[in-house]
């Protein structure tokens, strides 16, 4: 199953054009699926029953894997056999009826005033890595960017003038600078 996830993941890469993020997940979640399934002497995914799935379910759920993992790993294995059944190189999807657990959505965790400030007392501005960092800081806590979008950021894509920053990590979106 090894190269049929390999070549799973260039299909991603070159036709999808998912981010290295996606495909590492991918290739991770399905490499350990894989690995289950080579226990229970399944070594091809043509060979791959929805029982099959269901018992990795189970058993990622009695090693008490969190519902949010589970849910991904089923994400990754859907779009996987999807193409797999997409190429012929199956008769029947297995997870054509593989439902997901429920992931509980938490309330992201809000700092203080007091953090917030700590926080950005953190960097030595005696340094030019303090300065930048503490740019960074700053610019996220303004804007509400998210720090991948940061690391993408040029400097071609901010306008001061204008008062504005154009982040593009998968979609452009544009944040308004209060100035």
């Amino acid at each position: 199953m090894e190269q049929e996830i390999r070549e799973f993941i260039e299909y991603l890469h070159n036709t999808k054009k998912t981010s290295q993020n996606t495909e590492v997940s991918y290739q991770r979640d399905l490499n350990k699926m894989a690995a289950y399934l080579e226990m229970k002497g399944i070594m091809k995914a043509e060979d791959v029953r929805e029982f099959d799935l269901m018992g990795y379910m189970d058993y990622m759920e009695k090693e008490n894997f969190a519902s949010s993992t589970i849910s991904r790993s089923v994400a990754s294995m859907r779009a996987f056999f999807q193409h797999m059944f997409a190429l012929r190189k199956m008769e029947e999807n297995p997870t054509d009826n593989l439902k997901s657990p429920k992931v509980e959505k938490k309330l992201p965790e809000i700092l203080s005033i007091q953090e917030v400030d700590d926080l950005l007392k953190q960097p030595d501005l005696t340094t030019p890595k303090g300065i930048r960092d503490k740019a960074m800081l700053e610019l996220l806590y303004a804007t509400g960017m998210r720090v991948s979008e940061l690391i993408h950021l040029e400097t071609t894509d901010v306008n001061l003038q204008l008062g504005y920053v154009v982040c593009q990590e998968n979609k452009e979106r544009i944040i308004r600078l209060e100035m």
